[in-house]
């Protein structure tokens, strides 16, 4: 009787803590679109285009991989513009990887909340210069987004071996 009693119990406490139906699927077509936010920003970049829509413009942040920042630990959606247009400059950057989308969860439920994360390998290309010739690395990544409520990028965060990677150009 306390076995029936408990697995009784069990069972209307996880069938009680799943979400409802529709609720699965409004969160499910949230990460779809923003899977497709990323791809966009994804290709923004790789492309060098200054176009920056999909993203919080007043609220935005970026936590990017720095090993002891002097100038703290996240950046400013215009400090990240900076940054991409001085990269830009010196490097070229392809994805030469499929997109490997996951989605995230909230911390505080377990639950899909519509975030995105990828895996993808990156190709980092140092142009050619009349003193130095043109060089390449690889570098897996691991990036993370959120969302606003109106879809737009929030957070961004962006971890690899960048440091190894770009000192392997020297």
């Amino acid at each position: 009787m306390r076995k029936i009693l408990a697995i009784t119990s069990l069972s209307a406490l996880v069938i009680g803590c799943m979400p409802a139906e529709n609720e699965t699927s409004e969160v499910q077509a949230m990460y779809e679109a923003n899977c497709a936010t990323v791809s966009t920003a994804l290709e923004n970049f790789q492309n060098e285009t200054g176009d920056y829509s999909m993203y919080n413009q007043e609220s935005f942040w970026a936590r990017p991989t720095r090993f002891n920042p002097s100038e703290g630990d996240s950046i400013s959606l215009d400090e990240m513009k900076e940054s991409n247009l001085n990269g830009w400059a010196i490097m070229d950057y392809e994805l030469v990887s499929d997109l490997k989308f996951l989605s995230g969860v909230d911390p505080n439920t377990n639950m899909m909340d519509g975030s995105v994360r990828y895996y993808g390998v990156w190709k980092v290309t140092r142009t050619a210069t009349d003193s130095l010739e043109a060089k390449s690395f690889t570098v897996p990544v691991y990036s993370s987004f959120d969302f606003d409520e109106e879809g737009k990028i929030l957070f961004q965060q962006n971890y690899g071996d960048f440091t190894a990677a770009f000192n392997s150009l020297n």
